[in-house]
């Protein structure tokens, strides 16, 4: 439950609900990148932030080829898809590789995800990057990749959970 979940900011540990997107940044600086291998696995997808973001974005996604996003997918191998729900059944879209780049957030290398050549609007333009908060739950943050968006992070959760595919 992210009510529950707390990310270090300014020398303390703030609710992870209660973070300004800037104090996202300056958390995200704090964590430790997975590596490919760690990252292998199904994740159920959270959002998190500002009350605000965290009841638009589900329905902003909707006109999106990500309506119904449920998490995404990582094989060992550095590869990954998004994980959706349509008509009951959960669907594979939107491939991506992950790379080891240096981040955009504090220079230091870690996992960046970038979405396949052609990949439909928007997604052609944006780009996620993942660290740590634990071995199961991972801090997402997801940059527009056009000059007047590309400081603002929209941040999202990543908890390993198998997915029931069917």
């Amino acid at each position: 439950m992210t009510t529950s979940l707390f990310l270090p900011v300014r020398g303390r540990q703030a609710p992870i609900n209660s973070l300004s997107l800037g104090a996202f940044r300056t958390a995200f600086t704090l964590l430790a990148s997975p590596s490919f291998e760690s990252l292998a696995g199904d994740y159920r997808a959270e959002f998190v932030g500002p009350a605000w973001l965290r009841r638009f974005a589900p329905p902003g996604l909707v006109i999106t080829p990500l309506a119904g996003w449920l998490g995404k997918a990582f094989d060992s191998q550095g590869h990954g898809v998004n994980l959706v729900r349509r008509r009951g059944v959960v669907q594979r879209v939107l491939p991506m590789t992950a790379q080891w780049l240096p981040s955009r957030v504090d220079g230091r290398p870690g996992i960046t995800l970038n979405y396949a050549p052609g990949s439909p609007f928007p997604f052609a333009y944006i780009v996620d990057e993942l660290r740590m908060i634990d071995e199961d739950t991972l801090l997402g943050l997801s940059f527009a990749a056009v000059p007047w968006l590309a400081r603002l992070p929209i941040p999202f959760l990543l908890r390993r959970i198998p997915v029931a595919f069917g």
